[in-house]
């Protein structure tokens, strides 16, 4: 069982330090690295790790925050070469899994080709994970992607070698997609590879745990 974690996104408006230090203040051991396209396109791994660990925390996944445009006009090029530096950083800092999100919205009349695109990417990268040691897990449902309500994911999860590639469950975007906690661990079973966990309310999927809708005993 792995243990529960808080994610640097948390603390986003904080340097990585600062934000270090007050979850390390809440007595958490573990962090879900946020690493966010264009915004630490320099890190040292070695470095990174060294302060982490100074902190007396570990990272236990990665959680990076694409470009979302595996499927975008401009190809997929620049963005696989993001996965594949974060499935790297991942695989250095220790990880068990990386999760990722499955590219950008589409028009009903493109989904399917699109979504098939976008499958067939992310089964490379998760052959190219399983060779790095890491777990590659895709957040679906996921506000404003191709896998935006829980139909759409479970359509697009269905394209995906559930050998290569797991799910990254997030109980907001869950919530927001139409579906119920009970309903997606009853079809998701042992696809879930990671968890984020966060509440929902009036639309909003950035609410702390008991202050929004979701039922976390159900």
């Amino acid at each position: 069982m792995h243990a529960l974690g808080c994610s640097t996104i948390t603390f986003r408006m904080l340097d990585l330090p600062t934000a270090l230090d007050w979850i390390a203040a809440e007595g958490f051991q573990a962090i879900d690295l946020g690493v966010i396209a264009k915004f630490c396109p320099h890190v040292n791994p070695r470095r990174l790790a060294d302060e982490i660990a100074a902190h007396g925390l570990r990272v236990s996944t990665c959680n990076a925050w694409s470009l979302t445009a595996l499927n975008g006009p401009e190809g997929p090029e620049t963005e696989l070469g993001w996965l594949r530096a974060s499935l790297r950083l991942a695989a250095a800092l220790g990880c068990y899994a990386l999760s990722m999100q499955p590219g950008r919205k589409a028009d009903e009349a493109q989904w399917l080709e699109q979504a098939r695109a976008v499958a067939g990417i992310i089964a490379g990268l998760g052959a190219y994970a399983r060779d790095a040691g890491v777990q590659l897990a895709v957040e679906a449902p996921h506000k404003g992607t191709l896998a935006e309500t829980f139909d759409q994911a479970l359509a697009f999860l269905e394209m995906l070698n559930t050998d290569l590639v797991g799910v990254a469950l997030d109980t907001s975007h869950i919530r927001n997609g139409g579906a119920t906690l009970p309903q997606a661990v009853s079809v998701y079973g042992e696809r879930v590879k990671h968890v984020h966990l966060r509440d929902f309310k009036d639309g909003s999927i950035s609410v702390t745990p008991g202050d929004g809708d979701i039922d976390f005993g159900e």
